[in-house]
């Protein structure tokens, strides 16, 4: 015979595995980082981000407040309202334990809010731990403002100073970088379309051409040199160039080509690779 659902065991698991999981999203979330950087360089553990973390304690959080509810008025709310009758009939006589966790519990709320000692080393060790997390990366990982990955493409050459949006634009391009709109994507959002973090996508796209390998002659080239190793002439390369946005004229070498469209020779070859 099927035995009888039992709401009891059913509620004490959930119970169970609703405080686990409020603990664990607990300390996560007290030694993750700043949302900052925390999003600037999508930070996870075991696969949720920050704001996955968040989700998952609010949601839990929730769970267990539900569950202690109905565990209250299902499970224990016989023994509950008659322990309740009799302590109304006969007064209450634990005065002195209630005023005590009364006070307890304002000294603490009222700690917290005010930041005193000890409650403020709680927060303060919190604090000391998320920023460990900036101080182990490079310096390059740091975003160039404050939540630099809500900004869109315009957003960010605009505030940096990296040129116009269309200059700017060529360098996603140049660099395999998927975009859908410069005005409406955010950097967080092309970011989750190329399986990346915004912090790698903006040191692609703001290196400097000196990272390329010295002597390989690159920028010397002139567009002559470089139809011709392409096999095509000098008028379809600079209509091919054209169609990326760079202008380029006879004679000229690509790293003048690539200092007037603000691109370094290397990103411009990656694009007739192409």
């Amino acid at each position: 015979m099927k035995s009888k659902f039992n709401w009891r065991s059913f509620i004490s698991f959930g119970l169970t595995w609703s405080l686990l999981i409020i603990f664990v999203s607990g300390i996560v979330l007290y030694i993750s980082p700043a949302g900052r950087y925390a999003n600037w360089v999508n930070w996870k553990v075991a696969g949720f981000t920050k704001e996955g973390w968040a989700a998952i304690h609010a949601v839990f959080s929730y769970t267990f407040v539900v569950l202690s509810i109905f565990h209250l008025f299902t499970v224990n709310w016989t023994a509950f309202w008659s322990y309740l009758k009799s302590k109304t009939k006969a007064g209450i006589n634990k005065k002195k334990e209630l005023a005590i966790s009364t006070v307890l519990t304002l000294v603490f709320f009222l700690g917290i809010i005010y930041a005193v000692p000890p409650f403020r080393y709680v927060a303060d060790f919190g604090e000391f731990i998320a920023g460990t997390w900036e101080k182990n990366e490079q310096v390059t990982s740091a975003a160039p403002v404050a939540h630099a990955e809500l900004l869109t493409i315009n957003e960010l050459a605009y505030q940096l100073k990296l040129g116009n949006t269309e200059e700017f634009s060529r360098k996603f391009t140049a660099n395999g970088i998927m975009f859908d709109n410069t005005d409406k994507q955010s950097l967080q959002e092309i970011a989750k379309q190329n399986n990346t973090t915004p912090a790698e996508i903006y040191q692609k796209v703001t290196k400097k051409s000196g990272n390329e390998k010295p002597g390989a002659g690159m920028g010397r080239k002139t567009v002559e040199n470089l139809a011709e190793e392409s096999g095509t002439t000098v008028e379809e390369l600079i209509k091919l160039l054209s169609t990326h946005n760079i202008v380029a004229e006879k004679g000229q070498t690509i790293r003048q080509v690539g200092d007037n469209n603000n691109i370094s020779p290397k990103e411009i070859m990656d694009l007739l690779k192409k």
